[in-house]
């Protein structure tokens, strides 16, 4: 019997040595309207391409950092900012997964927000017997099949009401081999804040 190979699952978290994007909702509502303006605090897999104004962003430090760089990588509230290289390096890796909207930040420069779309509800990713709660009805642990998120590259969960991005090895790997910055992967999916938050299970 031929053994199958299991995918790993990262999930992804904004590198706090670099600004991190932020979209401003005011903005946000005049461009896109009342139906889709809520885009800044709405994490939802909604699509937006076909009414999509270009939103013109900003970039704020982490609490507590001290930072002036900005990314070609940047992760928040269940998006991801893209900046021309990082777009170029990954377009293709992740088309299938969500849409690339078009951004204008700081004087002249141009970027984009990746809007994963796929969820684990979506393709029955989600492995019940492996997610848990504990006494009070918080989330413990994530579980997903593996096996079968071999037809994504990102996805989000409705568990922590899609403010996750989770990835793939081969996005990792893109976005390594392309020597990009700003984001961290970390093996434990159910951690919300990355490595400073409990251990790696």
């Amino acid at each position: 019997m031929r053994n199958i190979k299991a995918e790993i699952i990262y999930r992804i978290h904004h590198n706090e040595a670099f600004l991190m994007h932020v979209i401003p909702p005011i903005e946000s509502m005049n461009k896109l309207g009342e139906e889709y303006g809520t885009f800044a605090f709405n994490a939802e897999p909604k699509k937006y391409a076909s009414i999509w104004a270009p939103l013109h962003i900003e970039f704020l430090a982490c609490e507590g950092h001290k930072t002036s760089i900005i990314p070609d990588i940047s992760e928040n509230f269940g998006r991801l900012f893209l900046s021309e290289a990082a777009h170029e390096a990954l377009k293709e890796l992740l088309e299938s997964s969500g849409e690339l909207l078009p951004v204008t930040y700081g004087k002249d420069n141009k970027g984009y927000i990746f809007n994963p779309l796929v969820t684990a509800e979506e393709i029955n990713a989600l492995d019940t017997r492996l997610t848990t709660c504990d006494e009070y009805d918080n989330l413990t642990n994530f579980g997903f099949i593996e096996q079968v998120l071999k037809t994504t590259n990102i996805f989000k969960t409705k568990l922590d009401c899609f403010k996750g991005i989770f990835c793939l090895e081969a996005f990792k790997q893109a976005y390594e081999n392309a020597e990009l910055t700003g984001i961290t992967f970390h093996l434990d999916v159910s951690n919300p804040i990355g490595e400073i938050y409990g251990s790696v299970q």
